[in-house]
């Protein structure tokens, strides 16, 4: 029996699939943030409200690489008994977990008045694929929580000018973030 497939040639466009051997050696090895890897739907939902994936680049980067210890110290945050009654738990004197739930809802309210109601869930959601959703933990979705009001506060923003009250509110969800990762870490876009 004669085989004749071992005189073929290799063929270049299958070696050099998905860049070669340099480039999947190197792939390999370097770290590729979640968002890089979200659905393409998504995607599209936020350019067709004017928004890029871009533009949340940085504050995704700092929810990539945080450290334990930084989710243990925003788990403290939101959790913690500070207060006399089970309605105080978490926060500090200037930040209250509760009082951030009922900004986020004011500032979606305000979001879908001005068009964008597809902003917070398609937030939410690519904020989930950050971990793996079959392994998170307590730790993982408040960070997922914290960033999610950092992230609709960038959006929020950007309306600031059309509601007074925006600015404050942005601040306000942006806190837990800016504590714990420092606020030269976190540029407003």
């Amino acid at each position: 029996m004669d085989d004749s497939r071992d005189d073929l040639d290799v063929d270049e466009a299958a070696e050099l699939w998905g860049g070669g051997p340099a480039e999947v050696s190197q792939a390999r090895s370097r770290h590729i943030p979640f968002y890089k890897f979200t659905y393409y739907a998504d995607r599209l939902d936020l350019r067709r409200v004017g928004y890029e994936l871009d533009k949340f680049a940085e504050l995704f980067d700092l929810l990539d690489d945080a450290r334990t210890s930084q989710a243990i110290r925003i788990n403290a945050l939101l959790h913690l008994p500070t207060g006399a009654t089970e309605a105080m738990r978490g926060g500090n004197v200037l930040w209250q977990p509760r009082r951030a739930r009922e900004i986020e809802f004011r500032v979606i309210e305000i979001l879908h008045r001005f068009g964008l109601s597809i902003v917070p869930t398609t937030l939410r959601r690519l904020l989930g694929q950050a971990f793996n959703q079959g392994e998170m933990n307590a730790f993982d979705i408040d960070l997922i929580d914290v960033f999610y009001w950092a992230a609709l506060a960038q959006v929020a923003r950007d309306y600031a000018w059309r509601d007074e009250r925006l600015e404050a509110w942005c601040e306000y969800l942006e806190y837990p973030v800016r504590r714990t990762f420092g606020p030269t870490n976190f540029a407003i876009a």
